[in-house]
Protein backbone atom coordinates (compact mmCIF):
# COMPACT_ATOMS: atom_id res chain seq x y z
CA UNK A 1 0.00 0.00 0.00
CA UNK A 2 1.69 3.32 -0.84
CA UNK A 3 2.35 5.57 1.73
CA UNK A 4 1.66 8.63 -0.04
CA UNK A 5 -1.64 10.31 -0.59
CA UNK A 6 -3.54 9.04 -3.92
CA UNK A 7 -6.03 9.98 -6.32
CA UNK A 8 -7.47 8.03 -9.23
CA UNK A 9 -6.99 8.62 -12.97
CA UNK A 10 -10.11 7.23 -15.09
CA UNK A 11 -10.11 7.14 -18.90
CA UNK A 12 -12.74 4.69 -21.39
CA UNK A 13 -12.36 2.83 -24.75
CA UNK A 14 -14.40 2.01 -27.39
CA UNK A 15 -14.11 -0.02 -30.42
CA UNK A 16 -16.32 -2.35 -32.50
CA UNK A 17 -13.47 -2.93 -35.19
CA UNK A 18 -10.32 -4.01 -35.35
CA UNK A 19 -8.35 -0.65 -35.24
CA UNK A 20 -5.86 0.00 -32.47
CA UNK A 21 -7.33 2.98 -30.57
CA UNK A 22 -5.83 4.83 -27.74
CA UNK A 23 -5.99 7.64 -25.65
CA UNK A 24 -3.48 9.63 -23.44
CA UNK A 25 -4.24 10.74 -19.79
CA UNK A 26 -2.80 13.99 -19.67
CA UNK A 27 -0.39 13.89 -16.26
CA UNK A 28 1.57 17.26 -16.79
CA UNK A 29 -0.75 19.30 -14.64
CA UNK A 30 0.85 16.76 -11.48
CA UNK A 31 4.59 16.25 -12.56
CA UNK A 32 7.72 17.63 -13.44
CA UNK A 33 10.24 15.12 -14.76
CA UNK A 34 12.84 17.43 -15.42
CA UNK A 35 13.43 18.27 -11.92
CA UNK A 36 12.66 14.67 -10.41
CA UNK A 37 8.76 14.97 -9.74
CA UNK A 38 7.11 11.84 -11.28
CA UNK A 39 3.87 10.12 -11.58
CA UNK A 40 3.94 6.57 -9.77
CA UNK A 41 1.26 4.11 -10.48
CA UNK A 42 0.17 2.13 -7.32
CA UNK A 43 -2.88 0.13 -8.89
CA UNK A 44 -4.85 -0.60 -11.76
CA UNK A 45 -8.05 -1.86 -12.92
CA UNK A 46 -9.62 -2.54 -16.20
CA UNK A 47 -13.18 -3.42 -16.74
CA UNK A 48 -14.61 -4.42 -20.13
CA UNK A 49 -18.34 -4.16 -21.20
CA UNK A 50 -20.84 -3.60 -23.34
CA UNK A 51 -21.62 -0.41 -25.46
CA UNK A 52 -24.40 0.15 -22.98
CA UNK A 53 -22.43 -0.19 -19.70
CA UNK A 54 -23.67 -3.52 -18.70
CA UNK A 55 -21.87 -6.69 -19.02
CA UNK A 56 -20.47 -8.36 -22.63
CA UNK A 57 -23.98 -10.29 -24.02
CA UNK A 58 -23.74 -12.65 -26.97
CA UNK A 59 -25.57 -10.26 -29.23
CA UNK A 60 -22.21 -7.96 -28.58
CA UNK A 61 -20.17 -10.66 -30.86
CA UNK A 62 -22.19 -11.50 -33.73
CA UNK A 63 -24.39 -14.43 -34.89
CA UNK A 64 -23.52 -18.44 -35.15
CA UNK A 65 -19.97 -19.82 -33.99
CA UNK A 66 -18.04 -16.71 -33.66
CA UNK A 67 -15.18 -15.95 -31.05
CA UNK A 68 -13.80 -12.50 -30.41
CA UNK A 69 -10.96 -11.56 -28.03
CA UNK A 70 -9.64 -7.65 -27.63
CA UNK A 71 -6.06 -7.24 -26.35
CA UNK A 72 -5.38 -3.99 -23.58
CA UNK A 73 -1.85 -2.13 -22.62
CA UNK A 74 -1.09 0.94 -21.00
CA UNK A 75 1.96 2.30 -21.23
CA UNK A 76 4.42 4.91 -20.18
CA UNK A 77 4.82 6.17 -23.52
CA UNK A 78 2.47 6.56 -26.77
CA UNK A 79 2.91 3.71 -28.93
CA UNK A 80 1.20 2.46 -32.33
CA UNK A 81 0.24 -0.81 -31.86
CA UNK A 82 0.09 -3.63 -29.20
CA UNK A 83 3.82 -3.93 -27.90
CA UNK A 84 5.37 -7.26 -26.20
CA UNK A 85 5.55 -7.67 -22.26
CA UNK A 86 9.34 -6.59 -23.13
CA UNK A 87 8.48 -3.19 -23.64
CA UNK A 88 9.92 -1.27 -20.86
CA UNK A 89 6.73 1.34 -20.74
CA UNK A 90 4.24 -1.41 -20.55
CA UNK A 91 3.06 -2.00 -16.86
CA UNK A 92 -0.72 -3.20 -17.77
CA UNK A 93 -1.29 -6.05 -20.16
CA UNK A 94 -4.43 -8.40 -20.85
CA UNK A 95 -6.52 -10.11 -23.31
CA UNK A 96 -10.37 -10.55 -23.35
CA UNK A 97 -11.89 -13.36 -25.34
CA UNK A 98 -15.58 -13.90 -25.70
CA UNK A 99 -17.39 -17.27 -28.18
CA UNK A 100 -20.92 -17.90 -29.07
CA UNK A 101 -21.02 -22.08 -30.11
CA UNK A 102 -23.76 -22.65 -33.15
CA UNK A 103 -26.26 -23.90 -30.50
CA UNK A 104 -26.09 -19.93 -28.68
CA UNK A 105 -23.93 -21.29 -25.62
CA UNK A 106 -22.00 -18.08 -24.76
CA UNK A 107 -18.54 -18.56 -23.11
CA UNK A 108 -15.94 -15.73 -21.57
CA UNK A 109 -12.40 -15.97 -20.65
CA UNK A 110 -10.96 -12.59 -19.07
CA UNK A 111 -7.30 -13.29 -18.78
CA UNK A 112 -6.34 -12.58 -15.34
CA UNK A 113 -2.59 -12.68 -14.99
CA UNK A 114 -0.85 -10.49 -12.59
CA UNK A 115 -0.83 -7.59 -14.61
CA UNK A 116 -5.01 -6.96 -14.38
CA UNK A 117 -5.09 -5.90 -11.25
CA UNK A 118 -1.95 -4.35 -11.40
CA UNK A 119 -0.43 -3.62 -7.56
CA UNK A 120 3.23 -2.90 -6.64
CA UNK A 121 4.84 -2.44 -3.44
CA UNK A 122 7.20 0.85 -4.44
CA UNK A 123 4.98 1.98 -7.67
CA UNK A 124 5.77 2.03 -11.73
CA UNK A 125 7.50 5.10 -12.22
CA UNK A 126 5.91 7.19 -15.26
CA UNK A 127 8.89 9.34 -16.61
CA UNK A 128 6.79 10.84 -18.94
CA UNK A 129 3.99 13.32 -19.51
CA UNK A 130 0.83 11.12 -20.02
CA UNK A 131 -0.26 7.42 -19.19
CA UNK A 132 -0.85 5.85 -22.88
CA UNK A 133 -4.14 3.38 -22.64
CA UNK A 134 -5.06 1.22 -25.76
CA UNK A 135 -6.46 -1.89 -27.08
CA UNK A 136 -7.27 -3.72 -30.37
CA UNK A 137 -9.75 -6.06 -31.36
CA UNK A 138 -8.57 -9.61 -33.38
CA UNK A 139 -11.96 -9.03 -35.21
CA UNK A 140 -14.53 -6.82 -35.57
CA UNK A 141 -17.45 -7.06 -32.73
CA UNK A 142 -21.33 -6.97 -33.62
CA UNK A 143 -21.72 -4.37 -31.10
CA UNK A 144 -19.12 -1.24 -30.05
CA UNK A 145 -17.42 -2.96 -26.54
CA UNK A 146 -16.22 -0.65 -23.86
CA UNK A 147 -12.73 -1.11 -21.70
CA UNK A 148 -12.44 1.06 -18.77
CA UNK A 149 -8.79 2.22 -17.25
CA UNK A 150 -8.84 2.94 -13.73
CA UNK A 151 -5.07 4.25 -11.71
CA UNK A 152 -4.62 4.60 -8.17
CA UNK A 153 -1.60 7.06 -8.27
CA UNK A 154 0.71 9.53 -6.29
CA UNK A 155 2.91 12.30 -6.98
CA UNK A 156 6.68 11.76 -5.67
CA UNK A 157 9.80 13.65 -5.90
CA UNK A 158 12.47 11.26 -6.99
CA UNK A 159 15.06 10.27 -4.62
CA UNK A 160 18.76 9.15 -5.70
CA UNK A 161 17.44 5.88 -5.06
CA UNK A 162 14.42 5.89 -6.62
CA UNK A 163 16.23 7.85 -9.79
CA UNK A 164 19.00 4.38 -10.37
CA UNK A 165 15.23 1.76 -9.94
CA UNK A 166 13.99 4.09 -12.86
CA UNK A 167 17.46 4.01 -15.05
CA UNK A 168 17.43 -0.03 -14.49
CA UNK A 169 13.73 -0.34 -14.89
CA UNK A 170 14.12 1.44 -18.46
CA UNK A 171 17.05 -0.73 -19.66
CA UNK A 172 16.46 -3.81 -18.45
CA UNK A 173 16.18 -6.11 -20.84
Amino acid sequence: MPSKDTFFLRTTLATSGTNYVSDDIDISAYTNPSEGRVLVVDRAWVNISSDDNGPVQPGDLGTGAITRSVGIQATSEKQTGLVQLDDNSVFLKMAYYASNSATAVFSMIDETSSMNPYETQGGFIVPTDAISCALKCGSAWANEIEVGFCFEVHTEKLSLRRIQELLVSLTAN
